[in-house]
C-alpha cells in the first residue's frame, strides 16, 4: 500500500496544534508578562527596603523611643542683703499612662473594662478631696473650702480623656488629670498606685513665697504656660507640660534671666513601655541665674507694719508707701494694701477666692504703690514752686497776700460781685504775706492759686500782663514741669505700673466740651482738679529734689548672679533726666522742705528729736467712683473726703532715702501720713523715739486741715 493513499481519521474534536511560528509568539508573550511582574516586585522591594528604610526605621523608633525633658531649676530671687524671697519646691500632679492600664486579650475584654472602671472610680473619689481651682485667667483669695470648692473630675471624664489619648495613639504619654494636688493626698495616691496600674504621681517645678502678702504685688507669681502662647514658648525651648513661667511682677520681668535651659535624654522602651536604656548623649539642664533686688526686707517689714497699724487706727482700707534711694533710683521698699498672697496662685485659686478678689472694690491684685492714680494735693506744690521759680514768674522775695478767703471775679462779668467765685486756703484765717519759702513751709494754697492762675489785685495776670504786672504761670508751663518730674510719663520700672495725668485745655474741651478756666488753673496749682499721680511718681519726685535735680529711673532689679554668687549683670543707675533748675532755687526748695518738719511747719508734730529730715504734707480731696459706690461722697457734696499724703527724704543734709506715703480716705497728711513716716524713719535709722515724741495719729477731715 502506498503511504500517501492511507486514509487519515481524527481521534477527537480538538483543533490541530498551532504551527511553529504561532507557538513561539505565545511563549514570548508569557515570558514578557512574567518579566514585567517580577520587575515590579523587585522595584517595590527596593523602594521599601532601601529608599524608605529610613522612614520606617524612624517610625519604629518613634514608637519605642521617648524623649524626656530634664527640667532646669528656676533661679532664686533675693533682697539686697541676700535674704531669699522665693524658694523652689515641687508641685504634685496626677496622671494616667494608657499603656500601663490593665490589658487583656479579646476573650477577656469585659474583665479589662471592669478593672479600668474600678481604677477610674477610685481615682475620682480620691481626687474629690483636692480643692477645685478656678481657671488661670481668673484670680483671687479665701481659705475655708466648702463642698462646692472640691475638685469634681468624674470617672466618666477620666475615661473620656484616656480614650481620646488612645485614639490619637498617645499610649505612652501621661494623661493629666489633676494639678497642684496637696502633698499629703499625692503621697496617698502614690502609695495606692500599686493597686491602680497606670496611675502616676509626678512633680513639676514650682515656687514657695515665704513673705506672702508682704511681697505679693512686687514678686508676682509663676503659672502654667497659657494655651494661646504655647507655640511661642515652645519655640523658645519651653516644655508646656513641665515648665512654669512668670506671669506678673518680678517673676515676669526677670523670666529670661531665671528660667534656665532644659536638658533632654532619649529612652528606649520595650513593648510593655518599660525603659530599657538611654540612646545617644544626654543633654544636661542648665539652671537659671538668680536675681538680687534692691528691696531691703528689713525696711519693707517696717513700712508694712507701720502703715497697716495706722490704717487700722483710721479705718482706711487702702494705702501705699514707696521708698527710693535718691542717689541711684533703687527701690528700697514698696508696700501696698490690700495685697494678695502669691502662694494662692501657685497651688491654684478656688472659685471662692476668685469671687473675693473680683468683688473687692480696692482690687488686691493692683499694685497700689505703682498703679494707684490719685490727686496729690499739697505735695504737688513742690512741682509748682519749681516751675514758678524757673519760669521767672516769682523769685525768692516775691510776696503774695493770703487772707484765707478771697473772691475771683467772673471773667465774663468782672464787676458783678455775686458772680465772683470764692476760693479758700486750707487755713481759713489766712497766712498773711507769704513768699515761696513760707508758702511751702505753711502749705499756703492762696500763694499758688494766684501765681499760677493769676489774680490782678496782687499783680498776676492770667495772660497779656499790663505794665507793672507779671504773667501767671498757667497750665501749659506747669504741665511741662510735671513732665520734667516724670509725672504722666512711663517710669520704666520693671513691674506693672501706671502713670499720672497732666491735664490741659485740649483735654477739657475734648472730654467735657468746656474751655479751661482760671479756677481750673487754681486747682491744678495745688494738685487738685484733674491732676493725678502715683505713689511711685511722688517718691521719685522727692528723690529728685533730695539729690539736687537728677531724676533716676526707678529700678527693682539690682543685679543678676550665677550659682556661685558671681555677679553676671551688675547694677547700673539710669538717669532719666536732669532737671533744668538752678542750684540757688534747688537750695531754696530744700530749705523750705526741711522747715516743714520743724517747729513752724505743717509736720511739726512728726519731728524726730536729734534727726533732721525734710518733707511735705498733703491733703487731697476726692470723690471718685469707688468713694461714691461706698457712699463716702456724692457729686456736689460740700465737704469731700480726702487722702492723706506725706513725702520725705532723710537725712536732710545727706539723703539716703526718699519716700512717699498715702492713706486712702485718711483725711489729713499732717495727722496720718506724716506720723507714719516719722515711725518708719526712726526705726530704719535706729533713732530712739520716745513714746512722748511719737506724733499722735489724728484723722480730722474737712476744711482747716493739711
Amino acid at each position: 500500500m502506498i503511504v500517501d493513499e492511507i486514509p487519515i481519521t481524527r481521534r477527537s474534536g480538538q483543533s490541530p496544534p498551532p504551527d511553529h511560528i504561532g507557538g513561539r509568539l505565545r511563549l514570548l508573550l508569557v515570558g514578557f508578562g512574567m518579566l514585567v511582574s517580577f520587575s515590579a516586585i523587585i522595584l517595590r522591594l527596593y523602594n521599601l527596603q532601601v529608599l524608605q528604610s529610613a522612614t520606617f526605621r524612624g517610625q519604629q523608633e518613634n514608637v519605642s523611643v521617648v524623649t524626656k525633658t530634664l527640667p532646669a531649676l528656676r533661679g532664686l530671687i533675693y533682697d539686697r542683703n541676700d535674704v531669699p524671697l522665693v524658694l523652689n519646691a515641687p508641685a504634685y500632679q496626677v496622671s494616667i499612662i494608657p499603656n500601663d492600664l490593665p490589658f487583656y486579650a479579646d476573650n477577656a475584654k469585659l474583665q479589662q473594662r471592669e478593672e479600668r472602671a474600678a481604677i477610674y472610680n477610685r481615682l475620682a473619689e480620691m481626687l474629690a478631696e483636692s480643692p477645685k481651682y478656678a481657671s488661670e485667667d481668673q484670680l483671687n483669695v479665701a481659705p475655708v473650702l466648702t463642698d462646692s470648692d472640691r475638685a469634681t473630675i468624674t470617672a466618666g471624664e477620666i475615661f473620656t480623656r484616656v480614650s481620646q489619648a488612645i485614639g490619637h495613639g498617645l499610649i505612652y504619654a501621661p494623661v493629666l488629670l489633676a494639678e497642684n494636688v496637696p502633698r499629703d493626698l499625692a503621697l496617698i495616691i502614690q502609695e495606692q498606685a500599686i493597686n491602680m496600674p497606670g496611675v502616676v504621681v509626678s512633680t513639676v517645678g514650682s515656687r514657695v513665697y515665704p513673705y506672702h502678702e508682704l511681697l505679693g504685688n512686687v514678686l508676682g507669681y509663676i503659672s502654667k504656660i497659657p494655651a494661646e502662647r504655647e507655640k511661642q514658648y515652645r519655640e523658645k525651648g519651653y516644655d508646656p507640660d513641665l515648665d512654669r513661667v512668670g506671669v506678673s511682677g518680678i517673676e515676669f520681668a526677670v523670666e529670661d534671666q531665671v528660667r534656665g535651659t532644659n536638658g533632654s535624654e532619649r529612652l528606649l522602651r520595650d513593648a510593655a513601655g518599660e525603659v530599657q536604656r538611654r540612646i545617644g548623649e544626654t543633654r544636661d539642664p542648665v539652671d537659671g541665674f538668680s536675681v538680687r533686688l534692691s528691696i531691703d526686707m528689713r525696711l519693707q517689714q517696717i513700712m508694712s507694719d507701720t502703715l497697716f497699724s495706722v490704717m487700722r487706727q483710721v479705718k482706711s482700707p487702702r494705702a501705699a508707701a514707696v521708698a527710693i534711694n535718691p542717689n541711684t533710683g533703687e527701690v528700697l521698699g514698696m508696700v501696698g494694701f490690700p495685697s494678695y498672697d502669691n502662694n494662692v496662685f501657685i497651688r491654684g485659686v478656688t472659685q471662692r477666692e476668685l469671687d473675693a478678689f473680683t468683688t473687692n472694690v480696692h482690687r488686691p491684685l493692683l499694685n497700689k504703690a505703682t498703679s494707684d492714680q490719685l490727686p496729690p494735693g499739697s505735695i504737688f506744690k513742690i512741682v509748682t514752686a519749681s516751675a514758678l521759680l524757673e519760669e521767672g514768674v516769682i523769685d525768692a522775695n516775691t510776696r503774695v497776700n493770703d487772707p484765707g478767703i478771697f473772691s475771683l471775679p467772673n471773667e465774663n462779668d468782672p464787676t458783678n460781685e455775686k458772680a465772683a467765685q470764692k476760693f479758700y486756703c486750707w487755713k481759713r484765717t489766712g497766712h498773711g504775706s507769704q513768699n515761696v519759702r513760707d508758702a511751702l513751709r505753711n502749705s499756703c494754697d492762696t500763694f499758688f492759686y494766684k501765681t499760677v492762675g493769676g489774680f490782678l489785685a496782687d499783680g498776676f495776670a492770667p495772660r497779656n500782663p499790663a505794665p507793672g504786672q507779671r504773667e501767671a504761670l498757667g497750665p501749659e508751663k506747669l504741665a511741662k514741669w510735671m513732665q520734667e518730674f516724670g509725672i504722666g510719663e512711663d517710669s520704666n520700672i520693671e513691674i506693672e505700673a501706671s502713670a499720672g495725668f497732666r491735664p490741659s485745655d485740649q483735654f477739657k474741651r475734648k472730654y467735657f466740651g468746656e474751655r479751661w478756666t482760671t479756677g481750673d488753673s487754681y486747682n491744678m496749682a495745688i494738685g487738685q482738679g484733674f491732676v493725678l499721680v502715683t505713689p511711685l511718681e511722688m517718691a521719685n519726685m522727692m528723690a529728685t529734689i533730695a539729690n539736687g535735680g537728677t531724676r533716676y529711673q526707678p529700678q527693682l532689679v539690682r543685679d543678676v548672679i550665677d550659682a556661685k554668687g558671681n555677679v553676671v549683670t551688675p547694677f547700673q543707675p539710669k538717669v532719666a533726666r536732669k532737671l533744668p533748675i538752678s542750684t540757688e532755687h534747688m537750695a531754696l526748695i530744700q530749705g523750705a522742705l526741711k522747715e516743714v518738719v520743724g517747729p513752724t511747719g505743717t509736720a511739726n508734730t512728726s519731728v524726730i528729736p536729734g534727726f533732721a529730715y525734710a518733707g511735705k504734707t498733703g491733703t487731697a480731696e476726692f470723690c471718685d467712683d469707688i468713694a461714691q459706690k461706698l457712699g463716702i461722697c456724692y457729686p456736689g457734696i460740700k465737704i469731700q473726703p480726702s487722702h492723706a499724703w506725706f513725702v520725705s527724704y532723710a537725712p536732710a543734709d545727706k539723703p539716703q532715702i526718699a519716700m512717699a506715703v498715702y492713706v486712702w480716705n485718711g483725711c489729713q497728711g499732717s495727722g496720718v501720713a506724716a506720723p507714719i513716716t516719722q515711725r518708719i524713719l526712726a526705726q530704719y535709722f535706729n533713732v530712739p523715739l520716745a513714746e512722748k515724741d511719737k506724733a499722735k495719729v489724728i484723722a480730722e477731715c474737712g476744711s482747716g486741715v493739711e
